[in-house]
């Protein structure tokens, strides 16, 4: 109150700002000392054109974090690594961008925001301003990091940032950071590659981190949003800028071809610590002992890796006969004594020490971490305290802070959450007996299925179906099958699979039903239950081009429906398979399951199956160019309306193939677009929205309106890349928009990593080589174009493609292929067609016995 009063003896006002905790304290330090300079400076009469606005971000040159890192420990040592940063602070280093790349746990962030906060103005003075970013928030990406940076360095408010595409914000940014030097600072950003885009990001152990997806075989460090890509490839040449970031994984954009860091990136692999510090490490956390058997010990049983070091200390500490003396612990058989580490690499040293650290837990705190460890990610004080609400009062808080002090667990002060670190986390769930295991799952099921949604049909982030995957994980974790089916079946599945396109997720979810491989059912369940995953299974595997073990998991699903002969079933998984051919360009087969579908929905007079197996082969028959019989077959189809069930049809997927047909004919217009649009969307049908994004982009590309179709086609491969798959017909469409645009950097480095794309858009790449002045290239890619276009020869065959192929290759003067025509006998026999056309012949007899036919 004294502060907040005038002098009697001056005009001047009190600056003064009120707090009710440490956050607030926290949160409104940095605003308000930018504030006072604010006021200084205009009582000393100098003027100022910086706008106010409520934003609370700080006014160059003074510092700015978003948010503020809180680490866990001080910060020793780094001696080099701080040496190889004022190094490359200086104006003459040529590199932009200095990328720390080290597992969980080695102290990137603490490394960066030390000498950041503390060094880098001693280093150099001249700095516009230093902006921290960390993208270990849910659902960061460059876009929000673009948002904040520039709202810092103009003074602008956040909020005119808010509707401004990533692009054009990156371009914005750089044109500030060419014109002043300003430091960067980018901690974790990994966080927006495809490795990271999982449900469980938090949960993936560093020796998983970077390996090549065993579903998607996808490259884990491309961006998930392409001009994220594009962002950081301008960024790496915004000199006199500097961008330092820290990251799990080197993103592929700053690789040239030969996979070295690209010219301007300054990559540097961070180690443990050295000796002598990861000494002065082990010392702060509480333990005393001699010095040459602390530095001898931790660099052979560690590698002086900072998260160990805490973990040891908590060992030591905990050594009851004589607490925190690391010479006892160490000579003890029963403490350090019995862990004979040196010969093994980094990894199984760590798990020992951690399985060592966990084996002496009190019973309260083992138990609290034995729940963390079975949850996917951080939680709240109040989840904690409702699944061990058995605990006296006061032993959850005692019980907690025991874990802390043995460096198990980690507390967020600002998200106000507790969580374990990956390997902690692992390591801990697989310690569990089976009793444990049921025990504490009970109490996470129980919870969660309280905290679940009444519905899951609106979904539109994982985020809604957390409670509900909790509670699949829990029943498997503890080996109940039949539970956790029920659990996953219905709304959970359909918002997995419909609303979010979630299949990796999917697959990770199944895994544990599938012990023997995707191709055999689970035996311990029903045959309906069988047949239903098998479903889910195979179309998941599909979306990732696995298709022997797609088409096993269909011919399984397939079988079951012919034991229980139940029609409906058969004519939905024959025309799921019917994609899975026509995705493989083998249509002679695809219209022959849909041939087959037609066959059980007729006999079975199911109209929803009749509506099913209609849609499906109008497609074939447009894709053919038949479309004579496909408008004949229409005029059956349309009047049958939409009304169906959401496992059978997804919304809008009429409307999006009437479109596709009117494109293919040259005769689509905006009304048809916008009406399947919204019915897409409102059904909440994720991949036909995806797949009507991509032909909006080719429409407005064959009208030539390239900046329309930039638009869509980046939403398509935003939303293909945020399902870790690679949508190369968008891909090299936008390419060819923007070098139409003139913004195309780099076209030839481009066409050839299009060019590298499992399934190539060879003609697109065609109209690219040629449009860069490749003639021989485009020729080679036209041609195959043309091949794949043929697909099993007249007629089936890929109309529209053929012909924009064969068009293609007349502009370049290149004699059309004389390819084969389809030759039936040549044709491959499915395992299971024989068995179906013989059930189809018995359903046709039993109908006319009964004079139905």
């Amino acid at each position: 109150e004294r502060a907040k009063k005038n002098r009697p003896d001056s005009d001047v006002e009190r600056v003064y700002t009120t707090f009710n905790s440490l956050e607030e304290f926290k949160d409104h330090l940095g605003p308000s000392i930018a504030g006072l300079k604010l006021h200084i400076e205009e009582l000393a009469g100098k003027k100022t054109t910086r706008p106010a606005y409520s934003d609370l971000i700080p006014v160059p040159p003074a510092f700015y974090a978003e948010p503020p890192y809180l680490g866990s420990h001080a910060f020793v040592g780094r001696r080099s690594e701080l040496k190889a940063l004022n190094d490359w602070a200086s104006p003459t280093d040529p590199n932009s961008i200095l990328l720390f790349e080290a597992i969980g746990g080695a102290g990137k962030s603490l490394l960066t925001w030390e000498w950041a906060t503390n060094q880098s103005t001693e280093v150099r003075r001249d700095w516009a301003g230093r902006f921290w970013y960390s993208f270990y928030e849910k659902g960061a990406h460059l876009a929000a990091f673009c948002r904040y940076a520039l709202s810092y360095i103009t003074g602008e408010p956040l909020a005119r940032f808010n509707k401004i595409k990533t692009d054009a914000l990156g371009e914005l940014l750089a044109h500030h950071l060419r014109a002043r030097p300003w430091l960067l600072v980018l901690d974790g950003l990994e966080r927006v590659l495809l490795a990271y885009h999982r449900i469980d990001a938090a949960q993936i152990v560093d020796e998983e981190v970077g390996k090549a997806d065993s579903i998607g075989k996808r490259d884990p460090c491309s961006a998930i949003r392409p001009e994220d890509d594009e962002l950081l490839r301008i960024l790496a040449t915004c000199r006199p800028s500097k961008l330092l970031v820290t990251s799990r994984l080197l993103p592929r954009v700053l690789l040239n071809p030969s996979r070295q860091p690209m010219p301007g990136v300054l990559h540097v692999h961070l180690r443990g610590l050295q000796p002598p510090d990861a000494e002065a490490l082990f010392r702060a956390c509480g333990v005393r002992g001699r010095s040459e058997a602390i530095r001898d010990y931790l660099q052979k049983h560690c590698n002086c890796h900072p998260l160990v070091i805490g973990v040891l200390a908590g060992l030591v500490n905990e050594f009851m006969p004589d607490r925190g003396n690391f010479d006892a612990w160490e000579e003890d058989l029963a403490g350090g004594g019995k862990l004979d580490l040196a010969d093994l690499p980094l990894v199984q040293k760590r798990n020992h020490i951690l399985t060592a650290a966990l084996a002496v837990l009190p019973q309260s705190s083992h138990e609290i971490l034995s729940i963390l460890a079975l949850l996917s990610e951080a939680v709240d004080y109040e989840t904690i305290r409702a699944l061990n609400s058995y605990l006296p009062p006061g032993g959850l808080p005692s019980a907690i802070t025991d874990l802390e002090r043995r460096g198990l667990v980690q507390y967020d002060p600002l998200e106000r959450r507790y969580d374990l670190h990956p390997v902690v986390r692992s390591v801990a769930a697989g310690r569990l007996r089976r009793d444990e295991t049921e025990n504490y799952g009970w109490r996470v099921i129980d919870h969660f299925s309280r905290q679940a949604h009444g519905s899951y049909e609106r979904a539109e982030t994982i985020e809604e179906l957390r409670a509900g995957l909790h509670v699949v994980r829990t029943f498997l974790w503890m080996d109940r099958i039949e539970e956790a089916y029920n659990a996953y079946r219905g709304e959970l599945a359909d918002a997995l699979g419909f609303n979010l396109e979630a299949h990796a997720e999917i697959l990770a979810l199944l895994k544990p039903f599938f012990p023997e491989g995707w191709e055999k059912l689970p035996e311990r369940l029903d045959l309906q239950a069988r047949s239903y995953l098998g479903n889910w299974v195979a179309i998941a595997l599909e979306r990732f081009g696995d298709f022997p073990e797609a088409l096993a998991a269909y011919g399984s699903a397939l079988r079951i429906g012919l034991i229980r002969a139940d029609w409906w079933q058969l004519t939905s998984e024959l025309c799921n398979i019917s994609t899975l051919f026509y995705n493989r360009n083998r249509l002679a087969a695809s219209e022959r399951c849909e041939t087959l579908a037609l066959d059980f929905a007729s006999l079975s007079e199911d109209p929803e199956a009749l509506f099913i197996a209609r849609l499906y082969l109008f497609r074939t028959l447009g894709e053919r160019g038949e479309q004579a019989e496909a408008e004949r077959l229409w005029l059956l189809l349309d009047p049958m309306g939409r009304n169906w069930a959401r496992p059978a049809y997804r919304p809008g997927e009429a409307d999006r193939q009437y479109a596709l047909s009117q494109f293919w004919q040259g005769t689509l217009c905006e009304e048809d677009l916008t009406r399947a649009q919204r019915l897409t969307r409102e059904g909440m049908s994720r991949n036909g929205l995806r797949s009507l994004h991509n032909l909006s982009g080719e429409w407005h590309f064959e009208q030539g309106d390239w900046q329309k179709a930039v638009e869509s086609l980046q939403e398509s491969i935003r939303m293909a890349r945020e399902v870790i798959q690679v949508d190369a017909k968008s891909e090299t469409l936008l390419a060819l928009a923007k070098l139409n645009l003139g913004q195309l950097a780099n076209s030839h480095q481009e066409a050839e990593r299009l060019g590298r794309a499992q399934s190539p858009f060879f003609r697109g790449l065609g109209e690219l080589w040629l449009a860069i002045g490749d003639r021989e290239r485009a020729k080679e890619h036209a041609r195959a174009a043309y091949k794949g276009a043929w697909a099993d020869g007249e007629p089936y065959v890929h109309r529209y493609e053929l012909n924009k192929s064969r068009a293609l290759l007349e502009r370049l003067c290149v004699e059309i292929p004389n390819l084969p025509r389809y030759d039936p006998e040549k044709d491959e026999k499915l395992l299971w067609e024989d068995d179906l056309v013989a059930a189809i012949e018995r359903l046709r007899a039993e109908k006319a016995a009964e004079g139905q036919l």
